[in-house]
Formats: C-alpha cells, structure tokens, sequence
C-alpha cells in the first residue's frame, strides 16, 4: 500500500511539473477594423435628359391643370441602392420664371406624386396626393418605422408623377387660369435628393 502511495505521489509531482510548464506563453495583440461605409445611388435613367413639358392649350387645361398621379404622359422612373436607410426629397433649385427673366410663377403650381413599385417597405409621403414643389426640400420617401429599407434598384424602385395646376393636396388653391399669369414659357430647376438616414 505504501508503494502504491509513493507512485500515485510521484505522478501528481510529475503531472504538476509538466502543468506548470505549459502554462509558459507568448502573445501578440493585433487590432481588427471594420469600416462600414455606405453607398447609396439614385438612378432616374434618361429623366436629366428629357424633361417635363406642360403644354396648356385649352380652356379645360387652364382650369382643371394637367398631369397627376399614375398618368403616364407626366413621369420619370427612378431607383435607389443603398447599404443604408434612406429617404428621399424634392426641392426647386431656382424659381418658376418666365423666359422674358423677370416674371416668375409660384412654385406650388407643380405638385409631384410617387407611384411606389419596390418590394421594400416605406412610407409614401406623396402616394396619391401630391406634394406642392417648394425652394425647401419636401421629403416624399422615406423609412416606415423601425424597418430597413435598405436594398438595390429593385428593392426601391419607383414612378415620380408630375401635375401642373390641379389644385390637388397642398398645391395652388387657384386654377391657372384664375391666377391669370403672363402667357410664355417658364421653366424651373428640380432637384431630387436622396439622404442616408442615420
């Protein structure tokens, strides 16, 4: 019994040396970064190229306005990739003038609507019911909630519809022709605007 004693003895001395010698070690700290870094790209295709004409000829165009909400002679696909939540605006970057440069047209004679097409979920500030045109950014898209919509071209794609002199949603209370303005060509500069959402 006593050998028996003496050996187990030996092996936890033993066992104990080698422990404490695997316990010796080396070790270097290296630093790991990840940059998240967001893309996000507006698409409207051909839209810069071929702009919005509003051709008022007849009495009925003067008093009920042209354009609106899914009509199609008036619009611009458009699309939005992003790794990030988005939203996404609208603002007049010069005034409604006349081509004789001195006489303008108030802005919110133009109202823009948005028909959504996308398999992501937003909040469609304008679906329906147009947004007059302002020189402040009018937010016509933008996060439903809490969820992301975050995603490519076909996850965020969707129709702008352009109105003119309908009176719809907040736009001019007065027909075109009510507010009887100089006969001529006004244009306007428009700038669409998407913004990641932090």
């Amino acid at each position: 019994m006593k050998k028996v004693a003496t050996i187990l003895a030996v092996i936890f001395a033993v066992a104990f040396t080698a422990n404490t010698f695997a316990q010796a070690t080396d070790n270097e700290v290296i630093t790991i970064t990840a940059n998240l870094n967001t893309s996000l790209y507006l698409d409207m295709g051909s839209a810069g190229y071929m702009p919005i004409e509003f051709n008022f000829n007849t009495l009925e165009d003067y008093n009920n306005g042209l354009g609106g909400h899914d009509n199609f002679d008036y619009y611009h696909m458009a699309a939005i990739s992003s790794t990030a939540n988005w939203k996404f605006g609208v603002k007049a970057i010069s005034s409604f003038e006349h081509s004789d440069n001195s006489t303008t047209m108030p802005l919110n004679n133009l109202g823009i609507s948005i028909g959504w097409e996308g398999s992501n979920t937003v909040q469609n500030n304008v679906d329906g019911t147009p947004a007059a045109l302002s020189s402040d950014e009018v937010i016509l898209i933008e996060q439903s909630g809490d969820i992301s919509n975050a995603g490519d071209y076909s996850d965020n794609q969707f129709n702008i519809f352009y109105e003119m002199g309908t009176q719809n949603g907040n736009m001019n209370s007065q027909s075109i022709f009510e507010q009887d303005l100089k006969k001529g060509t006004y244009t306007v500069d428009v700038e669409f605007v998407a913004t990641e959402v932090l």
